[in-house]
């Protein structure tokens, strides 16, 4: 008989404490594999939303909550700014490129973002990659009929006769929603769904459907920012005292030193504030590091004590195994052989513990990309292998070995005329 057969039929004969000792393991290397996996994706993915553009304008307060709005949109909108900053970066030595943005509506829960067709047309949606269109084409957006809605009085009621109301729409809000190249909707103000929501007037039709991105722009609804204005029910430019504004400003700057030159100067404004987004989510990430390591000390803490589990299992047991082991070495079974069962048992227990766990964290992973996909539109996998998952699985074979080193040097040095005794 193979000693691997032998020590499976060991562990069959102590079938439930084996089950619950290997469980224990994998429990904490599901923790640890699903950490892993999505920390990696999840922190790319974020990391990889901002690089269209360096700089994001709007109002003062929470700078996560402007990077989570802009960016990721989410969050409400921490306020609006003046639409005549706006044109002043537009003509600011210092920036590239502006687009402004305007949010507040929506469509079954996506977001509708007023916006220029720049931001579909001339920034990058990730490093080297254009948005693409699947189906259509972008909306028309006219500067002048902007200024035009911005400056008109406040009760003129703007119809499709004077501008057209169109959209393109991403790609997981199309799968969603069902909209298409020629589609129309009506929106809802606000991002709430249910019972309550005012549903505006307005009818879009949607002109085009984006190709896929893997970022947060697949559940959006971009619109033409003049047809935002246009909405009835929206506070109109030069209402409550207040000149034309807009949620956010878009900036792509002439380089690192001019996109931080120009967060000083709006640092200075009383009713603005620049942020850079890669430095917000760099934060937003250290603090979930912190978090990410706490639970992976608690992992790794569970996996030890589910290998001393192992230890006091397999060592309880040699009281009840001292007559079969001394048979065996009245068979001709040299102590090294018995010394090699006790160990392979060990690691065999830690092994499919661990092996069970890798793909339990694999399928807590998915579960919670595809959370996290439907919520942000973050494109994550639950299986994509980190490179320490073989660590992981090494350490717990060395684990083994330490854990199954004392019964097996307990079981090496038994003695043959005891253990054949009956008594």
């Amino acid at each position: 008989m193979s000693l691997f057969r032998i020590v499976f039929k060991n562990l069959r004969q102590r079938t439930l404490s084996s089950a619950l000792t290997s469980l224990s393991i994998a429990l904490g290397v599901a923790v640890v594999v699903a950490i892993l996996t999505v920390k990696e994706q999840s922190q790319a993915a974020f990391a990889q939303s901002a690089f269209g553009y360096d700089l994001i304008v709007g109002a003062k307060g929470s700078e996560l909550q402007l990077v989570l709005n802009t960016v990721y949109h989410l969050e409400k909108s921490p306020g609006n700014i003046p639409y005549g900053l706006y044109k002043e970066l537009a003509a600011d030595k210092r920036v590239k490129m502006a687009v402004p943005v305007a949010v507040g509506d929506s469509y079954h829960g996506f977001r509708l973002v007023g916006t220029s067709d720049r931001f579909l047309k001339e920034f990058e949606v990730l490093p080297g990659r254009s948005f693409e269109l699947s189906a259509g084409r972008v909306f028309d957006f006219s500067e002048d009929r902007l200024d035009h809605v911005m400056n008109a009085p406040p009760d003129h009621d703007h119809g499709a006769h004077e501008m057209p109301f169109e959209a393109v729409v991403g790609s997981a809000a199309a799968a969603a929603t069902g909209l298409g190249a020629g589609s129309t909707f009506v929106a809802s103000h606000g991002i709430d769904e249910g019972p309550g929501v005012t549903a505006h007037e307005e009818k879009w039709t949607v002109t085009g459907v984006l190709r896929p991105t893997g970022t947060p722009n697949d559940r959006a609804i971009f619109i033409n920012l003049e047809s935002f204005f246009a909405i009835k029910g929206h506070p109109k430019p030069g209402q409550e005292g207040r000149g034309p504004e807009i949620s956010a400003i878009i900036v792509k700057s002439k380089g690192n030193l001019a996109a931080r030159d120009l967060v000083y100067t709006l640092g200075r404004r009383t009713d603005a504030m620049g942020v850079l987004p890669g430095a917000v989510v760099g934060r937003l990430f250290e603090w979930f590091g912190n978090v990410n390591a706490l639970l992976i000390a608690v992992s790794i803490l569970v996996i030890v004590v589910g290998g001393v589990s192992i230890l006091v299992s397999i060592y309880n047991s040699m009281s009840e195994r001292r007559r079969p082991i001394a048979i065996l070495r009245a068979l001709g079974a040299r102590r090294s052989t018995i010394l090699a069962i006790i160990l392979m048992e060990a690691t065999t227990l830690c092994l499919i513990g661990g092996l069970s766990g890798v793909v339990g964290g694999h399928v807590l992973a998915e579960a919670a990309g595809r959370v996290l996909r439907s919520q942000a539109g973050l494109s994550i996998t639950g299986w994509a292998f980190h490179p320490l998952e073989g660590a992981v699985i090494g350490s717990l074979l060395i684990l083994g070995i330490l854990v199954g080193l004392l019964p097996a040097l307990k079981a090496y040095r038994s003695d043959i005329s005891k253990g054949l005794n009956p008594s």
